[in-house]
């Protein structure tokens, strides 16, 4: 996207505004958190870490529930996989990739951009990012709980720009989406693919089923006190408050090195991906000693043992 004769690359400069907000935001709140505004408390913090209704007037204007996160799974899971058939389709059939699809990329990710990484990567990182966008609206539709917890419009919109940079970000970087480049046709082999990255699709796997329990669990103490928060225990639990963030942070990390580093976009989601998770993992394990006086001292936020 060319703004003021700059060949900026919209899909970067998203993510690092995110990540650079976060830190500085989150870090604002943990220095001044006693002096400042309760609207800007609550602009930053969503579900039970604002510990009951939005007293800011004006974050009310723009609260909505956080039930809302099923409207963006429901973008991703129409999204992603339209990309995976996407690539699956022009690597299979080795026909170049239409000029408008080329087009759309370099608006989003600059003219610029290269090649860095191969067909199989890609569509392998697709089809596990289809598995979880997936299991994440199937989660929303049939295991969640209701409840009261709202979020604000900025949590809202950021949900619909990380899967949109997610998808557009993994393509930008991908032979025959890259003008210049061709397709090259895939061999589909199961020997195709090396073993680091199915060691790597593996522990995803493993990651994304330990997220699923998570929020089961989640979902079974909303059944049993659905007029309170419960103390979470047992599984991933045992060892940190949020294991469904850190296994978030294994998933995108798994798909970072499965494209290979040298796919820049791919390490920016990962960066934007595990700094976001870890703020939210520090605020909810505050949140739950402040909460629950037996709060376990040994568990940690988000790293077993470390943090």
């Amino acid at each position: 996207m060319w703004v003021l004769g700059y060949d900026l690359n919209l899909v970067w400069s998203i993510l690092i505004f995110f990540t650079v907000f976060m830190i500085f935001y989150s870090g604002i709140i943990s220095l001044l958190e006693d002096h400042l505004p309760t609207a800007v408390l609550e602009l930053f913090r969503y579900g039970k870490t604002l510990d009951g209704p939005v007293k800011s007037s004006l974050i009310n204007l723009i609260v909505v529930p956080k039930t809302y996160f099923t409207h963006f799974y429901i973008f991703s899971s129409i999204y992603i996989p339209t990309l995976f058939y996407l690539s699956i389709y022009h690597y299979s059939t080795n026909i170049p990739v239409s000029p408008s699809v080329i087009t759309g990329l370099d608006i989003v990710c600059s003219t610029s951009r290269s090649v860095n990484t191969n067909p199989s990567s890609l569509t392998l990182v697709l089809f596990l990012l289809t598995l979880q966008v997936f299991r994440r609206l199937y989660e929303c539709v049939f295991i969640n709980q209701p409840s009261n917890s709202t979020m604000n419009i900025t949590h809202y919109i950021v949900g619909f720009a990380h899967y949109f940079c997610a998808g557009a970000g993994y393509l930008c970087e991908a032979p025959g989406f890259v003008l210049g480049s061709s397709p090259s046709t895939i061999n589909f082999s199961l020997s195709s693919i090396p073993v680091t990255s199915w060691v790597l699709s593996i522990i995803f796997l493993i990651a994304w089923f330990y997220q699923l329990e998570a929020h089961k669990m989640f979902a079974q103490m909303k059944i049993s006190n659905p007029n309170k928060h419960s103390m979470p225990m047992g599984s991933l639990f045992t060892y940190v408050s949020s294991p469904h963030y850190l296994c978030e942070i294994i998933l995108y990390t798994s798909l970072m090195l499965i494209l290979g580093t040298e796919h820049m976009t791919g390490v920016m989601i990962c960066a934007w991906v595990t700094i976001n998770q870890t703020i939210a993992a520090l605020m909810s394990h505050r949140w739950y000693i402040t909460k629950f006086e037996d709060y376990p001292k040994e568990r940690k936020a988000i790293i077993p043992f470390v943090l």
